[in-house]
């Protein structure tokens, strides 16, 4: 009786709401108090919109204010312009706090069992936290993704079609939850407001940069991806294979990701051509694979971006806790032990420092639930009924 209370009241929404937000504060009050360098991707995010004012490339370093580059899209620097022009310590916490709601209200959206979605809210907490302390803009592309699959099964095709756009302008690889829209009617109508959207996004900049530096800016921004895609392995399968291999050099990262790539668009268009998207059950899976894929494959790939895979890890469970209970169960834990743990204080920082992060421990769990999905769905083996 007992045990049903505890269960009941965790699993209440307003309870839930109340830790992300207090999660959220705590968070940001804690590195505010330590010094700029606890938040020092916020102050990139701040500055940029000075710096865009200035006309000043935004990808330079700008040793003065922060360490590290601004990577993100242009539009980003208007997004984000609330944040830059309230006092430090209040859009801090706001900041925080608006990852965080976007996160709750993203899976509180989408078409699963309250039971679903509260183990939902609680299974990615500890993933949400460590995406929190590096003041990532993680949990909102995860969100734009869920926001986007939830407005699509309720026939929204206008807004459906905004949320991957906004993901995009804050890292590209957000786009990849447009792709979802190839299994919903209305495809039409989908494309011609994402069409709109995207001009309506670019353009974001323009009245800040004027005509003279708008191009500029996009050039600027061009730029700056190209030079981080020839650094990076990232926490990824081409991270794994770097560590297995050495001798990996950065000439196979483009091809292993042009395999992704080729390996993404035949098993999306075999589900497809088969139907394979019919019921919920199906598009869950779609959208699983997409979140995983999309980390998994990307070279740029850091432990707080797989706030992005874990839905994806989630959504495979609930979907085949029953058809693949054994494989489900035991894949389920071991994420949780090995990836979602693996940042925190549960392991000794010599664990953490000489074990988990050079031999990317993180990485291995959602890779293994990604081949079983994908074999899942090359197969096509799983319940056709809602």
């Amino acid at each position: 009786m007992l045990t049903r209370k505890v269960s009941d009241f965790l699993s209440r929404p307003k309870i839930i709401l109340g830790v992300y937000l207090l999660v959220s504060v705590i968070i940001a009050l804690q590195h505010y108090a330590r010094g700029p360098l606890k938040y020092n991707n916020f102050q990139i995010f701040r500055a940029a919109l000075g710096h865009l004012a200035a006309h000043q490339n935004l990808h330079l370093q700008y040793p003065n204010e922060y360490f590290d580059l601004f990577l993100y899209h242009p539009s980003f620097c208007i997004i984000f312009a609330p944040f830059s022009l309230l006092p430090l310590p209040v859009s801090l916490v706001l900041w925080l706090a608006c990852c965080s709601l976007a996160m709750f209200y993203a899976i509180r959206s989408l078409p699963l069992r309250h039971t679903d979605k509260a183990f939902f809210w609680w299974f990615i907490l500890f993933e949400l936290v460590t995406s929190l302390h590096g003041q990532q803009t993680n949990p909102l592309i995860v969100a734009g993704g869920l926001l986007t699959f939830t407005l699509l099964e309720n026939g929204d095709t206008r807004w459906a079609a905004l949320f991957p756009l906004l993901a995009f302008c804050i890292k590209g690889y957000g786009l990849v939850y447009a792709g979802m829209f190839l299994f919903y009617p209305q495809k039409r109508e989908y494309i011609s407001y994402s069409v709109l959207w995207a001009v309506v996004l670019a353009l974001l900049p323009l009245p800040v940069t004027g005509l003279d530096h708008f191009v500029q800016v996009y050039k600027d921004w061009y730029g700056i991806l190209v030079a981080d895609h020839a650094v990076n392995y990232g926490f990824s399968i081409l991270g794994l294979i770097k560590v297995w291999w050495p001798s990996f050099s950065q000439s196979g990262v483009a091809k292993v990701q042009l395999a992704g790539v080729v390996l993404f668009g035949i098993t999306w268009l075999l589900c497809l051509f088969r139907n394979q998207y019919r019921t919920l059950r199906q598009r869950l899976l779609l959208l699983a694979y997409a979140s995983l894929w999309v980390i998994l494959f990307n070279h740029a790939a850091e432990s707080p971006t797989y706030v992005i895979a874990i839905p994806g890890v989630v959504l495979f469970h609930i979907v085949n806790r029953k058809q693949l209970a054994p494989w489900s169960k035991t894949l389920i834990v071991l994420v949780f032990v090995f990836c979602i743990l693996a940042p925190t204080d549960i392991y000794p920082p010599a664990l953490r420092h000489n074990f988990f992060e050079p031999y990317l421990i993180k990485v291995i769990p959602c890779v293994l639930v990604w081949v079983v999905l994908q074999i899942q769905l090359l197969l096509h083996q799983h319940e056709n009924q809602n």
